[in-house]
Order: C-alpha cells, then sequence, then structure tokens
C-alpha cells in the first residue's frame, strides 16, 4: 500500500523553506537587539523611550517562550 496524505504534505513542507515557529522568534529577537542598539546610540526622546520600553518588553517575552519551547 501506498504512503498516505500525511506523509506526502510532510515531505513537502520538508523540502519548502518555510521557517518555523523558534526560528521566527529567533530572527525577531536579532532585530530587536540590533533597534535597541541604534536607539540606545542616537539621542533620546519620549518617542524613542516608549520604543525602547515596548522593545525590551518583547525580548524578554520571546526570551521566555524560547526558554519554554527547549
Amino acid at each position: 500500500m501506498g504512503k498516505g496524505w500525511g506523509a506526502f504534505l510532510g515531505g513537502l513542507m520538508d523540502k519548502l523553506p518555510i521557517q518555523g515557529r523558534e526560528e521566527r522568534w529567533k530572527n525577531e529577537l536579532d532585530t530587536l537587539e540590533t533597534e535597541k542598539g541604534k536607539l540606545l546610540a542616537g539621542p533620546s526622546n519620549e518617542k524613542t523611550q516608549k520604543r525602547m520600553v515596548w522593545i525590551m518588553d518583547r525580548i524578554a517575552y520571546l526570551n521566555q517562550l524560547l526558554r519554554n519551547r527547549g
């Protein structure tokens, strides 16, 4: 008997360049760390401070997700 649809779709998904959840989280962390460095290097005002708070909260959240998955 042949393979079922599950095996076919699973094999197809392995060949497609689709990021997994954890890889997306890690990529977002890298992006946020880069933006954080740029904000720290530039002048500080209310807008950049609010953005920095959001970035720090998001970094903490993503780190928690990665810790809980691993």
